[in-house]
C-alpha cells in the first residue's frame, strides 16, 4: 500500500511538472489589430490637390465656370492687352521696398478680379513673401487693357509690388501640393481630392471627402462686424463687415434660430441663376416664399448695400433687419459704414464681447 501510494504520488508530480513546462513554452497569442482599410490608408496620407479637371470627370457642374467664384481669378490670356509686355523691375512692397527682382508679366499666374495681376516672386530674390500682385489691369476706351504699376515706391517712379494677401480665399489651392486650380473650383470648399480619387468603393469616397456647410462659407465671407482699425476720431466704432462678408449674418434669426441649413438654404454653390447670381431662384422673394409663404419682402430693404464699400465689392447686408441700415452711418473720413445706434452696439457687444474690450 505505502508503495502504491508513492508511486501515484510520483505520477501526480510528473504531471504538474509536465504542464506547467507545457503552459511555459506555449507560444502567446497575438496581439488583436485593427485591420487597415483603404479607407485609414488614404486617410493617413498626405493629401494633395488633383485639380477641377479631375473632379468633373465624374462629377459635371453646368455653369460653374460662369459663377463669381470661379471668375474671381482668371488667366492673363482671357484679356485682350493693348500691346506684348515682358519683364519689368518690381519691388518688395511687403517689406518696405526693400529689394527688387525682374518679372515676366507675359508669365504671370493670372488676375485677381479682373483688376491685380498675380505673379510668383522667385525664391532667390529674397522677397518676404512668395506670391505678389506685379500688376494693375486697366480696362481702355476701346476695350483692350493695359498693365500698370500696382503702386510705386514712395518718392519714385519704382513699380512697388504688393503681397497678394487675398491667396487664402480667391485662391486658397495656390501653392499647394499636387495640381491645384489657381481660382476657387471643387477643391477649395470640400479639401484636396487625392485621398477621394485614391478610394475604391462608395463608403470610402464619402469618407474621405467632406461636405461643406456654413462654417466653410464664413472662412472668407466673414459674417461678424469688426472694428475700425484707423488712426482717426473714429478709431475702435464697430462697423459692419464691408468687404468680403455676408454683413451681419451672425444676428440674423435665420442663423440664432438654427432652424435653417444656413447659406445653403438660399445658395447654390455649384451655378448661378439666370441673372448670374449663386441664388437658387432668380427672384430672392421666392426664396423667402418656401418658408414665409405670403409674404412678399422688399429684398432692397430688409437686405441693404453698402455702397461706401472703398473695395466696389457691394454686399448685400444680412442681418435681414436685425441690423437696419438706419442703425448705421456712413463717416466720410474712414469710408465705413459704422453702427451707431445704441441698441443695435448693445447687441453686437453681448454676441461679441470681445468687440467691447
Amino acid at each position: 500500500m505505502r508503495r502504491l501510494k508513492i508511486l501515484v504520488l510520483c505520477i501526480l508530480t510528473l504531471v504538474i511538472i509536465t504542464l506547467v513546462a507545457a503552459c511555459n513554452t506555449q507560444t502567446p497569442a497575438p496581439t488583436q489589430q485593427t485591420p487597415t482599410t483603404n479607407v485609414t490608408q488614404t486617410a493617413n496620407t498626405n493629401l494633395t490637390y488633383v485639380g477641377e479637371q479631375t473632379c468633373q470627370s465624374c462629377h459635371k457642374k453646368a455653369n460653374y465656370d460662369k459663377t463669381p467664384h470661379f471668375q474671381s481669378f482668371k488667366p492673363l490670356s482671357a484679356y485682350k492687352l493693348d500691346k506684348t509686355y515682358g519683364t519689368v523691375t518690381v519691388y518688395d512692397g511687403a517689406a518696405n521696398n526693400a529689394k527688387s527682382t525682374t518679372v515676366d508679366l507675359s508669365k504671370a499666374l493670372g488676375v485677381q478680379m479682373d483688376t491685380y495681376v498675380v505673379a510668383q516672386i522667385p525664391k532667390d530674390a529674397g522677397f518676404a513673401k512668395q506670391y505678389y500682385r506685379v500688376g494693375h489691369l486697366i480696362k481702355n476706351p476701346d476695350g483692350t487693357y493695359k498693365i500698370d504699376n500696382p503702386g510705386l515706391v514712395k518718392g519714385t517712379q519704382n513699380w512697388s509690388a504688393g503681397d497678394y494677401s487675398c491667396l487664402d480665399c480667391h485662391s486658397p489651392g495656390m501653392g499647394k501640393a499636387g495640381t491645384p486650380d489657381l481660382t476657387i473650383t471643387c477643391e477649395s470648399c470640400h479639401g484636396p481630392g487625392s485621398a477621394h480619387i485614391a478610394a475604391t468603393t462608395d463608403d470610402q469616397r464619402k469618407a474621405t471627402m467632406p461636405l461643406p456647410t456654413s462654417t466653410t462659407c464664413l472662412k472668407c465671407h466673414q459674417s461678424d462686424p469688426t472694428k475700425d482699425t484707423t488712426t482717426g476720431a473714429t478709431a475702435g466704432a464697430i462697423i459692419t463687415t464691408n468687404h468680403y462678408g455676408t454683413r451681419d449674418y451672425t444676428f440674423s434669426k435665420h442663423n440664432t434660430t438654427g432652424m435653417i441649413n444656413g447659406c445653403l438654404t438660399c445658395h447654390n454653390v455649384h451655378g448661378t441663376n439666370t441673372k448670374g447670381r449663386l441664388l437658387k431662384q432668380d427672384n430672392p422673394n421666392d426664396i423667402c416664399a418656401t418658408c414665409h409663404a405670403g409674404k412678399n419682402y422688399d429684398v432692397n430693404t430688409i437686405m441693404w448695400d453698402n455702397k461706401s464699400d472703398p473695395h466696389g465689392h457691394t454686399t448685400a447686408d444680412h442681418s435681414f433687419t436685425a441690423i437696419p441700415e438706419s442703425a448705421t452711418k456712413v463717416n466720410p473720413t474712414t469710408k465705413n459704414v459704422e453702427i451707431t445706434d445704441p441698441t443695435v452696439l448693445d447687441m453686437v457687444k453681448k454676441a461679441l464681447p470681445d468687440l467691447a474690450k
